[in-house]
């Protein structure tokens, strides 16, 4: 065999379908270690895909969300610059593994593709520019487009769309209402609800979208049932601890939304984790619920915390946290 015959021999080896069995189990263990807010755990796992095949987009692709979830988490811009550099790496990988490849895997390809296009998008929202993070989310939604014009049966790019499509309902307000777009809201819960039902690898993404989805609608109950669900099989980290406190502070239900800002608290207390973001913004709403219960003994725990860590607050949050710090600095201790 020559030189060139090796060379192409080796790299075939190394390229194997991008919805292997293999791939898919890895991916779907790394999805939930993010879940478990294990963030290096979930990095080591998705990093394996590398070994399985070198040019699989899924391999940084995964690893940039691992990052985007953890920086959500901590409300922190912590890793922007390697986030970026991960999404670049797998765009790069995506478009030129669509050079020569199945229709299945043009599909992966363009998920890909939308993935990291609503990653960047997200980024946006939440630590840069909105307008920015428009422009992405519409590309991301060609991306899923294209995907299901060759291939429909590949589910998981429905997750994308729904979200894409409930949410610029939401938050389009009087473009909304002047018809510039449309309210395509309930086309988007269907389709995240399909990726939950079919996908390969989807399924606790999209039940963590229908989640948030239940929430804004204020369909508290389901949202109280679905987060109990998802927090019970996702009990080591707190991703499914917010939402399930918010439903539960706005039905009524104080107990449980202090029972669970409680858990969150003393482990936000314990790991001695520097989020001063979600310190702030969990002793607010454990005071609340424990002002509706009449708990005035953890109230004063709450409010000698907050003053003792004050001096340890960055600047920049508590610009971010404003009102909320103001409202408990306000209160007797």
């Amino acid at each position: 065999m020559t030189l060139l015959g090796l060379i192409i021999f080796s790299f075939s080896l190394n390229l194997t379908a991008l919805d292997s069995p293999d791939k898919i189990e890895l991916i779907i263990n790394g999805q939930e270690a993010v879940f478990d807010c294990q963030w290096q755990r979930a990095d080591s796992i998705f990093t394996e895909l590398y070994r399985i095949d070198s040019t699989d987009p899924a391999g940084y692709l995964y690893r940039a969300a691992a990052l985007q979830a953890e920086m959500t988490d901590k409300e922190e811009d912590l890793h922007g610059t390697r986030f970026m550099a991960l999404c670049d790496s797998a765009k790069t990988a995506a478009k030129k593994r669509l050079e020569n490849c199945t229709r299945r895997d043009s599909a992966f390809c363009y998920l890909y593709l939308g993935h990291q296009y609503a990653y960047r998008s997200l980024w946006e929202s939440r630590f840069r520019s909105n307008f920015s993070a428009l422009k992405l989310g519409m590309k991301a939604k060609s991306a899923y487009q294209k995907g299901l014009e060759v291939d429909s049966t590949l589910y998981d790019l429905y997750l994308g769309l729904g979200n894409y499509h409930y949410w610029k309902s939401v938050r389009s307000g009087l473009l909304r209402s002047f018809g510039i777009f449309k309210d395509e809201r309930e086309k988007g819960i269907k389709e995240i609800e399909l990726a939950a039902d079919s996908s390969l690898f989807s399924r606790d993404a999209a039940l963590s979208a229908l989640l948030w989805i239940m929430i804004d609608r204020k369909d508290f109950d389901s949202a109280i049932a679905l987060g109990g669900r998802m927090l019970e099989k996702y009990a080591s980290g707190n991703t499914f601890s917010w939402p399930l406190g918010e439903a539960l502070y706005n039905a009524g239900r104080y107990d449980g939304a202090y029972r669970n800002y409680r858990n969150i608290w003393y482990h936000l207390l314990h790991n001695n984790t520097g989020n001063y973001y979600n310190f702030i913004e969990c002793a607010y709403w454990l005071y609340k619920s424990c002002g509706e219960l009449g708990d005035k003994k953890m109230m004063k725990e709450i409010i000698n915390e907050i003053r003792q860590h004050y001096e340890k607050i960055p600047r920049k949050t508590k610009r971010r946290q404003k009102q909320k710090l103001n409202y408990l600095l306000k209160q007797n201790g």
